[in-house]
């Protein structure tokens, strides 16, 4: 089936927009490896999921914009939009996101501290930051405690 020119246009622009959202993809497992190193064999499984997540999509714009056609402009069109994505946004999402790894990372290290400073203080209470929550139920522990010594 032969497409119209301004069906074409439109399967090249998606196309184009395919290749940057596979350099989004990517840009994600590069962060993920920079994080956490992993083996080679968590390496090759996560490229293999990339790959096959990639050629799902490819397919998908195949068959719902082109009617099945391999035709080298869709191809171009990929390849131009991850290029095009690469040298110009990659580096600041990539950036960006180890920015909020690192933020959020601290974030739940200090709550660790937190915690752990808590449990380490013994007893059954927790001192709680910001308020007198610690020694109000103390002191309310207390008065029940002479209360039954002075029953007794």
């Amino acid at each position: 089936m032969i497409l119209s020119m301004s069906s074409q246009a439109a399967a090249f622009v998606v196309a184009i927009g395919l290749g940057a959202a596979m350099g989004v993809f990517f840009d994600l497992f590069r962060v993920l490896r920079r994080l956490a190193r992993h083996k080679t064999a968590a390496t090759a499984a996560q490229d293999v999921f990339f790959w096959l997540i990639s050629t799902l999509l490819m397919f998908l714009l195949l068959t719902n914009l082109n009617q099945g056609e391999i035709r080298g402009y869709l191809f171009l069109g990929l390849i131009l939009g991850a290029i095009v994505y690469l040298l110009t946004f990659s580096r600041h999402l990539v950036a960006f996101l180890l920015h909020i790894a690192r933020f959020v990372g601290r974030y739940f290290k200090n709550k660790a501290d937190v915690a752990k400073k808590g449990l380490k203080s013994g007893g059954r209470y927790v001192m709680m930051r910001g308020n007198n929550f610690h020694d109000k139920i103390k002191r309310g522990h207390n008065a029940k405690r002479k209360s039954a010594g002075a029953n007794q």
